[in-house]
């Protein structure tokens, strides 16, 4: 299932998480118990980060093992033909708590030893946007489900017709023209090559920032807290207020992408396509 990894597994997280699945498997271990062990490593990772030195550095190492703890479960699901929507729902808070709950939780803790009021703000805002970020990951599907899915008859709405005549349209070009199976290119492995938009996923990643938070962490108790302009700013705090520039950004930039360059539209017409070819195919 390499080829299936976003950046954060491609870089190590499949790459130390089978090593953890084998052993869970040699001892009879079950997916959802690397479901909550990963729920409960990233809730008292997430907590930790409110302590200084080497409770922070404990917190990061938590955290950074929750997203190995994804992988496992994945994988282990997979070696035993499982596929439970229940679990995946479980996945999906873990993502939403964890992760925004590890920026508010670091700024907190960040003024608490520091005195630095204004590392609250950074937290806050690294949790709000990375909760905006997966609403607007889901506002496709969302929309789909509500404005197609559950609303039959709407052959009236013209945006209904224009997906309706783009279904018809792709399938006929689909009958001329095979696809590819994709699941056949593995990306990560012979067929890998270096592609700009890595540069952004691995800039804006909660996965690549929580090992990143642990070297920051360990560089904390190393060098301490350099003042700069009267405040304390320790390479934690850095690496907060980064991510309080880029998602923010990020977002932004993935709402007028959406809106206005009409990503959300082909992703709804992609959405309708998928659709089609399992009914055909059930």
């Amino acid at each position: 299932m390499r080829h299936n990894n976003d950046l954060a597994g491609a870089l190590y997280g499949w790459r130390v998480s089978i090593y953890v699945t084998s052993l869970f498997l040699r001892l009879g271990l079950s997916a959802n118990t690397a479901s909550i062990l990963m729920l409960a490593s990233g809730l008292s990772g997430s907590l930790l980060l409110l302590l200084p030195g080497w409770g922070r550095v404990a917190g990061a190492a938590l955290v950074t093992a929750a997203f190995i703890l994804d992988c496992v479960d994945g994988e282990i699901a997979r070696y035993h033909g499982i596929d439970s929507f229940r679990w995946a729902a479980f996945d999906y808070i873990h993502h939403m708590t964890v992760k925004a709950l590890s920026f508010l939780c670091l700024g907190i803790g960040a003024w608490l030893e520091f005195g630095n009021p204004w590392t609250m703000a950074l937290g806050g805002i690294g949790s709000v946007f990375w909760l905006l970020l997966m609403a607007i990951r889901d506002l496709g599907p969302a929309l789909f489900t509500k404005k197609i899915v559950q609303n039959d008859g709407r052959s009236g709405n013209p945006a209904y017709r224009r997906l309706v005549d783009n279904l018809k349209r792709v399938a006929a070009e689909e009958s001329e023209t095979p696809s590819r199976d994709e699941d056949e290119v593995d990306v990560w492995g012979k067929d890998f090559r270096f592609r700009p938009w890595m540069i952004r996923t691995a800039l804006v990643s909660f996965d690549i920032a929580a090992p990143l938070l642990l070297v920051a962490a360990l560089l904390d108790r190393a060098v301490g807290a350099p003042t700069v302009l009267g405040n304390a700013v320790a390479p934690t705090i850095a690496l907060l207020a980064l991510y309080a520039v880029l998602l923010p950004v990020h977002a932004i930039d993935l709402l007028y992408v959406a809106m206005r360059k009409g990503e959300l539209r082909d992703e709804l017409y992609d959405l309708a396509r998928r659709v089609e070819r399992f009914r055909k195919e059930k």
